[in-house]
Parts: structure tokens; sequence; C-alpha cells
């Protein structure tokens, strides 16, 4: 289950709710509260969590084409010296291929975490060539740059989020919606 708490401090009203399983939080500030009410609400609605980096993942595996034509996953979690590959895999050439996942935007971090992974893989395979690929669903034109400069690769994978029944929606959904109403 869940628990939420909230405080006043310094003049703002802080909202935390923290999740057991899967562990996570969330903090959220208010700066201005117009409107209060407190009532029991009842969603009999089950919790999803969707769009985390596993699904990314699970997308790759059920379809890796979305990465290129001919290419094989072999293991998925690879430890290597420097930590834990997403995917690891061989191109149609068989080539070994390192592909790091990210749930949302690309960072130059995860580009050194990438080339760092690609640099292990070398070592433990003997191979002169390896591949690494970012994967993430969106990847800023720095981060393309500094990928070209190190030899590596990315591709633009999108998440799809599939919800149980129609009467729940995405936060796009929800945002949108609430402009409509607003206007």
């Amino acid at each position: 289950g869940s628990k939420t708490e909230f405080k006043v401090e310094k003049g703002f009203l802080i909202l935390r709710s923290r999740h057991t399983r899967p562990p996570e939080k969330m903090k959220i500030t208010f700066r201005e509260v117009k409107f209060v009410t407190v009532a029991v609400l009842h969603d009999k609605a089950k919790l999803l969590i969707s769009g985390m980096e596993a699904d990314v993942v699970n997308e790759i595996i059920s379809n890796p084409s979305v990465i290129e034509e001919g290419f094989r996953i072999c293991k998925r979690e690879k430890h290597v010296k420097s930590g834990l590959i997403d995917l690891f895999g061989y191109d149609v050439n068989h080539t070994p291929v390192v592909i790091e996942v990210k749930r949302s935007l690309a960072s130059i971090s995860a580009v050194h975490q990438l080339r760092m992974y690609v640099n292990d893989v070398k070592k433990d395979v003997e191979a002169a060539n390896v591949r690494g690929i970012l994967c993430a669903p969106r990847v800023p034109d720095m981060v393309k740059k500094l990928l070209s400069e190190y030899g590596l690769e990315w591709r633009e994978v999108e998440r799809h989020v599939v919800l149980p029944d129609d009467y729940q929606k995405t936060l796009e959904e929800f945002q949108k919606e609430k402009k409509k109403i607003v206007l």
C-alpha cells in the first residue's frame, strides 16, 4: 500500500506519498491553496504503473527489429565490471551489441554509462568491434553528437502505455481533457 502525509513548511503545503511495492515516493509542493475539502474516496481500479524502463526493455524483447532487422537478444541484465547492461545481443553480422535503455530523455551520463559497458564487453568478449546503442523515447542533439564522437549509436523507441479499461487515462490524456474543460 501507500502512505500519504502532509505538513506546512515555510508557508507551503507539502504532500508526500510513499509506495512500498514497487518502492516509490512522490513530493508535491503547493505554493497556493484556494480550496480544501476532505472526503473518503473509493477507487476499485487496479493500480497500474507503466512507462518504467522495464516496459521499454520488454517492448524491445518482444520486437527486436525496433533496434534493427536481424538483431538477436541473448541476455537481459548482463553483469559487467561497470554495472548491469539492459540488453545484450548480436547483430546480423554476429557483432556483439550492448543496448542501454532509458525510459525518458537520454542524457550525457547515459552516453558515458553505455561507453563503459561497451569497453567492458570488448575486454570480456575479446572482440575488436562491439556496438553500443542508446535507446530512449527522445535523444537530444547534443547527446546524438557525443554518441557519434564515441562511435556509438541511438534509437528513439516509443513507449506504449496500455490501460486495463476505458475509465483510466494517461497523464497526457488527463492534461488534454483538463485544457478542453478550462477553455
